[in-house]
């Protein structure tokens, strides 16, 4: 994620207060136009900022307080501590580690282990599976690295779900992707974070 390949980040993820036009355009874009486009019934998004503790004075504090990356008018937040090591370090469409993006340290809601699922929409409801896909643009070495991070809730399970939420999300061809462009950012998906309960609404 930085040069260096350090071994702990703090983590900001933000996610509109109200309607993300963003996701639900794109939603209705890949129902209605894309392969697959059947299967998906959820779709929700969160900007997501990573630095290496040591590189930025003032931790996640900073974050929050430049304006840069959170307005408390739109969005809610999550902060996250996550150490192992870079995920970025591997292969374009290779899995999220199942900790990323760590432990919930901070927020204007509820604090717990439903944080990040929250962010991302809620649970998905029981017979649905949900997928995350996070990008980033390629060749990002600075000391805050930024991307879009997509959760795609389906109606298929498992493997299946995550080989239909990779054509849905990685742009190759006219009927295929719209999420990442391959040649501009690299990106990594994998179902939901274990652990995450099967309730509540897509």
């Amino acid at each position: 994620m930085n040069a260096g390949n350090p071994t702990a980040w703090t983590t900001l993820l933000t996610a509109h207060k109200g309607v993300d036009l963003h996701a639900a355009t794109a939603l209705t874009v890949m129902r209605d136009r894309l392969e697959g486009g059947e299967h998906l019934v959820g779709l929700y998004r969160c900007q997501w900022h990573a630095f290496a503790a040591e590189a930025v004075t003032g931790g996640a504090g900073t974050l929050l307080e430049t304006g840069r990356y959170y307005n408390p008018n739109k969005h809610h937040y999550g902060v996250f501590t996550f150490s192992g090591d870079d995920p970025w370090q591997a292969a374009s469409g290779a899995a999220l580690p199942g900790r990323w993006p760590g432990t919930a340290v901070d927020s204007d809601l509820e604090i717990g282990e439903d944080l990040y699922a929250v962010l991302l929409g809620g649970h998905p409801g029981v017979g649905f599976t949900a997928v995350d896909v996070a990008s980033r643009v390629r060749g990002q070495q600075q000391a805050v690295c930024s991307g879009v991070l997509w959760r795609l809730v389906l109606d298929v399970p498992g493997e299946r779900a995550v080989a239909v939420a990779g054509k849905l999300s990685v742009a190759r061809r006219r009927k295929e992707g719209l999420l990442v462009t391959p040649h501009l950012e690299r990106w990594l998906l994998s179902p939901a974070r274990p652990g995450e309960k099967r309730k509540g609404n897509a």
